[in-house]
């Protein structure tokens, strides 16, 4: 199984999907010839896979700057009957019906991120004799992809070693898991499997909600997604899966501004052992239902030195995992 999509932590090689990398070829020194040109472009970088998070998930940037915790309190109805409430004129006042409500409070834990780099005078020196290596730059811009990339994977896988406080879009434990609606890749579905899917899920996710809500989001995974440009039958073949499967949540849902978003994080492949198989999340996308918080966005203090020989930069910032308010309003559908 291929480690999950979260790069850059110890004891990981330097590769990506493309190829691989000997970490003992890294460096500054390597042999050329006399009729060796070195382009004078700057060194490119790595491709990593990136997606972005707020298009998933409501994020709010800037509240609750270097607490520990949010408190969102939700309201709830306890008392109260409509018909209960009828009355005629002979009724006195004391027989007044009457309504009661209370909140009860969902946590979100807030977590802080510092990590930096450092470097010398040497270091510095020796890049530019190269000519077009600004080692610098590069640690702040691999500082900057670390915050990037680890946030990305919190937002739907959250922390692999706290799924308490820190759980992801796709691994809430609060969040009911249907395993049989979708029993197999939807793109592998015959005609009338594909039929049947459709005509089940969305009534799967109203009743989860004990029809009061319909949902505007369906993630799903990519390898799914790649394959649902195929015809939905062979007696409509300028029709695909994907588009007729857009067109029925939007009718089903009365919404026009449903989407359907392909998500490498649902693949098997790189989900690990946090869920192990395919996983398609259906869900109200509002921040009533669930949010992420970002208290403190990405922040690079300046380099400083005690010598003015060697220097170190730290960068600091806070995030919470998305809090899911309303679990009612968010559906897993499992397949191995």
């Amino acid at each position: 199984m291929k480690k999950p999509l979260l790069r850059w932590q110890a004891g990981m090689r330097i590769d990506n999907a493309a190829g691989t990398v000997n970490p003992t070829s890294l460096g500054y020194q390597y042999t050329i010839q006399t009729t060796t040109q070195i382009l004078p472009e700057k060194v490119i970088g790595q491709t990593f896979y990136t997606v972005p998070f707020e298009k998933f998930v409501p994020v709010e940037v800037g509240l609750a700057a270097w607490m520990e915790n949010i408190k969102i309190n939700t309201g709830f109805h306890l008392a109260g009957n409509f018909f209960q409430a009828l009355s005629s004129l002979s009724q006195g006042s004391a027989q007044m019906a009457r309504v009661d409500v209370g909140i009860a409070p969902v946590t979100a834990a807030i977590d802080t991120f510092t990590a930096g780099y450092d470097y010398t005078i040497a270091e510095i020196n020796k890049a530019l004799a190269s000519d077009n290596w600004d080692v610098v730059s590069d640690k702040m811009l691999a500082l900057k992809e670390m915050w990037d990339l680890g946030l990305q994977y919190t937002c739907f896988l959250g922390n692999p070693n706290d799924q308490t406080n820190f759980p992801g879009l796709l691994t809430n434990s609060g969040v009911t898991i249907d395993t049989t609606t979708i029993p197999q890749l939807i793109n592998q579905m015959s005609s009338a499997q594909f039929a049947s899917f459709v005509s089940k899920v969305v009534q799967a996710y109203f009743a989860n909600t004990n029809d009061t809500m319909m949902p505007d989001t369906f993630v799903i995974p990519y390898t799914d997604w790649n394959g649902l440009v195929t015809p939905v039958s062979a007696q409509f073949p300028n029709v695909s899966m994907l588009t007729y499967l857009l067109d029925a949540f939007r009718q089903a849902t009365g919404n026009q501004d449903f989407q359907i978003l392909p998500l490498a994080y649902s693949d098997t492949a790189n989900n690990g052992t946090l869920i192990g198989h395919y996983r398609y999340a259906l869900y109200h996308k509002d921040p009533r239902t669930l949010r992420m918080f970002i208290p403190v966005d990405f922040m690079l203090n300046p380099a400083g030195t005690a010598n003015n020989w060697q220097w170190q930069g730290v960068a600091a910032g806070q995030f919470t995992s998305p809090v899911v308010i309303k679990p009612a309003e968010v559906l897993y559908f499992d397949h191995s």
